[in-house]
């Protein structure tokens, strides 16, 4: 026994110089040698904890686990070496083995906190949040002096969709430790996650204040920027979390979206790339990735891409933007799915307060609020500018929720002059934004951005009036629990499409779009020669939004052009690289790239008159045109569209069944193709089309908006009795 205990303080000694390898090959004989002494056993389990906690520091995790696995081969009481292992497991993916290693470590010592809140936080990541925060609390009652503990507690609540108690959880941690960064970072994403975006920046800058080095924090303040529509910001902070850690997936992604902002979009395509090489799980990336690429007109991959997309949505294997589906092949009911599944992941029922009781007016009028992020020149205003002024003051009293750039432009001065009273909202939070709508006494909450940019759908999670419709701005359902009613006619949701929408149908007796009231334009600015255009020539004219041409349709106009000699296909201009991207892929299909002539972009009434330039308008597939179509009509230009089996692909259909051009909706690709094609090889019924079209303007209820307005008036006021009878909200057949 001499040996032993000579052998025992050898090691000791070679511990203090910190040479562990050399005092563990000293003990490992005695250790092997049968039944181990206690003084071996207790420190070789003590320096094997040592050489694991090594391994771990340098990223051996191979040794780190291997040494764990040694100290508790001869100390398996030892509660720190199965702690440590934990960690180690953590960090190495393998979250069942760190809770096991974790729970092993509570069994022996049950009162360590570490252990609790290390245990809660796999619970928290593998969504097990009940066990995690009962966890996080066990760990904090252990040690409520200590800010990390608190820390946790609250990315768990965050993660728990309880974004108001993570930061009270956050803020205990900065009142324990002031200069706790990652307190104050984290603090950050869950102001953001309320719309609290200023107040989200204001955490981010006090994160980076106290580590300038911190990429996180510098990411956080990016994407508060991009939400407060301050695009160069956002992009500066972005570009700086990427230079500080090149490998945080989040910051390239966050990176594309203001890049996207700011129309930047082959820069913001190389940085989804970015970001989906080092996380192939960033599904809304993915899907931001997916839209960018359209927006540019690079279809590498394309149907690989939506097929992969649409498998993750069916599969809830993803969650992704309700908005990339709509320009895409995808049907209906998939579309449904999508919107579902993104509104649980980010506005669960959770977060939903009481709804508020519907009262009558003491004056007897219904109070509407209009929410938008797009009071300003912006092509929903075009659209609905007219209604609010047009509203029954007798028995409306009409309000707007601004939550979009404050810039002034003769748009939003006319807007917000219309209405009775508004109400600033960008710079407050969504529950803040629906309070002020109850206490305000909105009876009818109407979401004009849907899932479109800028869009708050959190305001109407937190219930700002007891009923809230989806209208207009999002064509397609929102799927939300919150949402009661989607504005609609009987074209772009018929009765057999019904089930392919989470909210009851509201339908309209004419078309659903509002809409200037009817004025004849004037001629043309500039002649065909001026815009680019053949005197003698077909014009074919589509000015839809780049993303909205697909391979499919752009296959049917070049075939369009081969069979029409001397026509050519007149585009918007919307981006350099589109227009880079479509004359290749022309020459691809045999057509010069001459044949393409795109339009610039110009001010709305130029761009009105320059529509009488063109022979016949073709409509894209999937996403058609929206105002884009109604503007064409206006002008007197023919609309050709494929009825689709989507909302976003039927309101061409709509537009024109209200003009009369029912000859003009078509049911197939080949029929849309060919009738393309016959007329224009027929001037005259070409012609005689357009005569009728010219003589229905005047008349037609598309561009009648006093009778828009009594007709979704009659709407609101059904939609307000019922709910004062205490009724549910329920399909509202139309009145005609």
């Amino acid at each position: 026994m001499a040996g032993v205990a000579a052998t025992v303080e050898r090691a000791r000694a070679l511990c203090r110089q910190g040479r562990f390898a050399e005092a563990r090959a000293l003990l490992e004989p005695f250790a092997a040698s049968g039944t181990v002494d206690r003084r071996v056993a207790s420190l070789l389990g003590e320096i094997c904890l040592r050489l694991g906690d090594a391994c771990a520091r340098t990223g051996d995790v191979a040794g780190a686990l291997a040494c764990y696995a040694r100290s508790v081969a001869v100390r398996p009481d030892d509660f720190e070496a199965h702690f440590n292992r934990g960690v180690v497991l953590y960090h190495a993916r393998d979250p069942a083995g760190a809770a096991a290693s974790y729970r092993r470590a509570l069994e022996l010592a049950p009162q360590l906190a570490a252990a609790h809140s290390a245990l809660a936080v796999v619970q928290s990541e593998s969504g097990a949040h009940a066990q995690a925060l009962a966890n996080h609390a066990r760990a904090v009652a252990l040690e409520p002096g200590n800010p990390e503990l608190h820390n946790n507690r609250g990315l768990a609540l965050d993660r728990a969709q309880r974004p108001l108690d993570a930061i009270a959880s956050f803020d205990a941690a900065i009142a324990l430790a002031e200069r706790f960064g990652a307190a104050w970072c984290n603090r950050g994403v869950a102001l953001h996650r309320l719309g609290r975006f200023a107040d989200a920046l204001a955490s981010a800058d006090r994160a980076i204040a106290i580590d300038p080095g911190d990429a996180e924090a510098w990411s956080n303040r990016g994407l508060a920027l991009h939400d407060l529509h301050r695009p160069g910001e956002a992009i500066a902070a972005l570009a700086k979390a990427t230079e500080l850690a090149p490998r945080l997936g989040n910051a390239w992604a966050n990176l594309g979206s203001a890049l996207n902002a700011a129309r930047r979009h082959d820069e913001a395509l190389a940085a989804y790339d970015r970001a989906l090489a080092l996380d192939p799980h960033l599904g809304e990336a993915r899907g931001d990735r997916l839209h960018t690429a359209m927006l540019v007109c690079d279809w590498r991959g394309f149907d690989d891409e939506v097929a992969a997309l649409a498998d993750a949505i069916a599969a809830d294997s993803a969650v992704v933007h309700p908005f990339t589906l709509l320009a895409t092949p995808a049907s209906a009911t998939l579309q449904k799915r999508c919107a579902e599944r993104y509104v649980a992941a980010h506005w669960p029922a959770v977060r939903q307060v009481e709804e508020p009781r519907p009262r009558a007016s003491d004056d007897g009028r219904i109070r509407i609020g209009y929410f938008s992020a797009d009071f300003r020149q912006h092509a929903t205003m075009h659209l609905i500018a007219e209604l609010f002024e047009r509203h029954d003051r007798a028995r409306f009293e009409v309000h707007a929720f601004s939550f979009g750039p404050t810039a002034h432009d003769p748009v939003r001065e006319r807007v917000l002059a219309s209405f009775d009273r508004c109400h600033e909202a960008s710079a407050i939070g969504d529950a803040e934004v629906a309070a002020l709508a109850r206490q305000t006494g909105i009876d009818i909450a109407i979401d004009l951005a849907g899932f479109t940019h800028g869009a708050r759908p959190g305001i109407f999670a937190a219930r700002a009036a007891p009923l809230q419709v989806n209208c207009v701005g999002f064509p397609g359902t929102l799927a939300a629990p919150f949402i009661d009613y989607v504005i609609a006619d009987d074209v772009v949701v018929p009765a057999d499409a019904r089930g392919d929408f989470g909210e009851a149908i509201a339908w309209l007796p004419n078309c659903y779009q509002p809409n200037t009231s009817w004025q004849p334009l004037a001629p043309p600015t500039l002649d065909r020669a001026a815009a680019g255009l053949p005197d003698d020539g077909f014009v074919f004219c589509s000015f839809n939004n780049s993303f909205k041409i697909t391979p499919d349709v752009f296959a049917v106009w070049m075939r369009l052009l081969q069979r029409v000699p001397r026509s050519v296909l007149w585009l918007i201009e919307a981006n350099a690289a589109a227009t880079a991207h479509l004359r290749a892929e022309a020459e691809l299909r045999g057509v010069a790239r001459e044949r393409l002539v795109f339009a610039p972009r110009m001010n709305r009434d130029d761009h009105l008159r320059r529509h009488a330039l063109a022979d016949l308008f073709v409509d894209t597939f999937h996403y058609g045109a929206h105002t884009t179509a109604s503007d064409a009509l206006r002008a007197g230009l023919p609309v050709l569209t494929l009825r689709g089996g989507t909302f976003a692909a039927r309101v061409a259909a709509s537009l024109d069944r209200s003009v009369g051009l029912d000859a003009l909706v078509v049911a197939s690709v080949a029929e849309y193709e060919e009738l393309a094609v016959a007329l224009a090889g027929d001037r005259a019924r070409l012609a005689a089309l357009r005569a009728a079209l010219a003589s229905a303007l005047p008349t037609t209820p598309l561009f009648d908006a006093a009778r828009f307005a009594r007709d979704i008036e009659r709407l609101y006021v059904r939609m307000h009795e019922r709910r004062l009878a205490g009724l549910a909200p329920a399909d509202l057949a139309p009145e005609r």
